[in-house]
C-alpha cells in the first residue's frame, strides 16, 4: 500500500524549501496517469483487432496494411518528441489534455474515413498523441510521489497499458457482430472524456512549479542586474532547449545513451515475442484461436504481475539490483522456454513467466528516466527517450521475419534471449543507482 505521508521534496540553489502535495493531488494524478496509459493501450491496439476488416472494405494490400501500422510508429516518434518538449515548456496538465483529446478525436474519425490515405494520416495522428502522452504522464506522476514510493506509483502507470489493451482485445467481438468495424473506433472518443478530466480536475505539480517560480525570479534578477555569477550560470542553464540537457556533459550523455538502448531491449523483446508467438503456436504446435487468445491472456497476466513486482523490487533493493535480476531472469528463462519447453501446453502456462520477464521491466522506466534529469527537461527526457526505444523496437518483427526468411520462425525468436545481457552490460556501464533521488 502507498504511504499517505509521502513526500515530494524541491530543493532550489541555497533553499531547503520541501514541496509537500496533498494525499489528494497524489491519488488524482495517478489515477488520471493510470487511465492516460491505458486510453493510450486501447487507441493503438484497436487497429490490430480489427485490421482484417479494413483490408477486405477497402481492398487494401497486407503492405499497405503494414503501412497503417508504420504510420502509427512514425506518429508516435514525432508525438513523443513534440509533446514532451511542449509539456517542459508549457505545463504538464494542459499538455497531457491536448495529446489525449488527440489519439481519441482521431480514433473516433476513423469512423467516417472513405479512402486509404485518410486512414493513414489518422493512423498518424494517433500515434502523435499515444507518443506524447506517456512520458507526460510519468513525468506528473513521478514529481508528485515521494523518491520512497516512486518506482510503484510509475509501475501502477505502466499496468494501465495491459489493461488497455485487454479492452481494445473485447471490444471487437462484442461489436463487430453487431455494428460493424467502425463502430469499434467511435469507442476511441471515450478517453476524450479523460482529457477533459485531466484539465479541469488536476493542477500542475508544485516541484514544476516551484522550479518555473525559481525561473521568473532569476529573470528578474537579471533585468535588475543583481544575478549572482551561480545564479547567472543556472538561469542559462533553465533556459536551454530541453533536449540540450539530455547531453549536458559526458556522464549524461553516457546515462541518456544507456537508456536509450534499455529502451529498445525492452520494446524489442516485448514486440517480438508477442507479435510472432501466436503464429508460431498456430503453425508448430496447431493452436486453435481460443487457445491462442488464452495464452495470450496467460502472458498478460504474468505482465501485470512482472510489473508491479518490478516496481515493489525497485524501491526496496534499487533500480539496478531490480534491473540486474529482470535480465538474467528474461536471459536464463527464454533460454528455457525456447529450448528445453516442447510441450504445448508447457508452453501455454509457461507464457506467464515469459510475460512477467518481457515486459515487467516497463514498471521501472518511468522512476529511472524521471531521476536522472532536471524538472525543465524531464518529460523531455521520458518521451525522448522513451519513444525512441519504443519506435527503433517497432522493427523487431520484422527483424525476426527477415532472421526467420528460409530457416525457422521458432528459431529467430530463440534468439531473443542474446539482447537481454546486452541490457544488462550497458546498464551497469551507463546508468547510476538513483533509488532515494530528491528530484530538482
Amino acid at each position: 500500500m502507498m504511504n499517505v505521508t509521502d513526500e515530494v521534496q524541491y530543493v532550489p540553489a541555497k533553499t531547503k524549501e520541501a514541496v509537500v502535495e496533498s494525499r489528494s493531488k497524489r491519488y488524482k494524478t495517478l489515477f488520471g496517469s493510470v487511465l492516460g496509459y491505458a486510453a493510450e493501450g486501447l487507441d493503438m491496439l484497436l487497429l490490430s483487432f480489427v485490421l482484417v476488416y479494413i483490408l477486405q472494405e477497402f481492398h487494401l494490400t497486407p503492405a499497405q496494411g503494414g503501412n497503417l501500422t508504420l504510420a502509427t510508429t512514425v506518429g508516435m516518434l514525432v508525438g513523443s518528441y513534440l509533446f514532451g518538449f511542449l509539456a517542459d515548456l508549457f505545463g504538464r496538465i494542459r499538455t497531457m489534455a491536448v495529446s489525449i483529446l488527440l489519439f481519441s478525436v482521431a480514433t473516433a474519425l476513423i469512423y467516417f474515413a472513405t479512402d486509404y490515405w485518410q486512414l493513414l494520416f489518422l493512423r498518424f495522428l494517433v500515434g502523435m498523441g499515444v507518443g506524447g502522452e506517456f512520458g507526460i504522464g510519468m513525468a506528473i506522476v513521478t514529481e508528485t510521489w515521494s523518491k520512497d514510493m516512486r518506482a510503484k506509483a510509475t509501475s501502477v502507470v505502466a499496468l494501465g497499458w495491459q489493461f488497455g489493451v485487454l479492452v481494445a482485445s473485447l471490444l471487437p467481438a462484442l461489436i463487430v457482430p453487431y455494428f460493424g468495424w467502425r463502430a469499434v473506433f467511435l469507442f476511441g472518443l471515450i478517453p476524450a472524456l479523460l482529457a477533459v478530466y485531466v484539465r479541469k480536475s488536476l493542477s500542475e505539480p508544485k516541484l514544476w512549479e516551484k522550479k518555473q517560480q525559481y525561473k521568473k525570479q532569476l529573470q528578474m534578477k537579471a533585468i535588475q542586474g543583481t544575478l549572482t555569477a551561480e545564479e547567472a550560470t543556472q538561469l542559462e542553464g533553465m533556459k536551454k532547449f530541453p533536449l540540450s540537457k539530455l547531453f549536458t556533459n559526458k556522464q549524461i550523455t553516457i546515462t541518456t545513451i544507456g537508456l536509450i538502448i534499455m529502451s529498445f531491449i525492452q520494446n524489442f523483446g516485448y514486440y517480438g515475442i508477442f507479435t510472432w508467438m501466436p503464429t508460431i503456436l498456430a503453425n508448430k504446435y496447431g493452436y486453435t484461436l481460443a487457445k491462442a487468445s488464452g495464452w495470450m491472456f496467460i502472458s498478460t497476466i504474468g505482465m501485470l504481475i512482472g510489473i508491479a513486482v518490478f516496481g515493489f523490487l525497485a524501491d526496496k533493493i534499487g533500480r539496478r539490483k531490480t534491473f540486474t535480476l529482470y535480465y538474467i531472469g528474461g536471459t536464463v528463462y527464454c533460454l528455457v522456454y525456447f529450448f528445453l519447453l516442447k510441450d504445448a501446453t508447457l508452453l501455454l502456462w509457461g507464457s506467464a513467466l515469459l510475460g512477467f520477464f518481457a515486459n515487467g521491466m516497463m514498471g521501472g522506466f518511468g522512476a529511472v528516466l524521471a531521476e536522472n534529469y532536471p524538472a525543465e527537461a524531464r518529460s523531455t527526457a521520458e518521451n525522448f527517450i522513451f519513444g525512441t526505444g519504443r519506435g527503433l523496437a517497432g522493427f523487431g518483427p520484422v527483424i525476426i521475419g527477415i532472421l526467420a526468411t528460409g530457416g525457422s520462425l521458432f528459431g529467430a525468436m530463440s534468439l531473443i534471449f542474446l539482447i537481454y545481457p546486452i541490457g544488462l552490460i550497458t546498464m551497469l556501464i551507463c546508468v547510476p543507482e538513483t533509488k532515494g533521488k530528491v528530484l530538482d
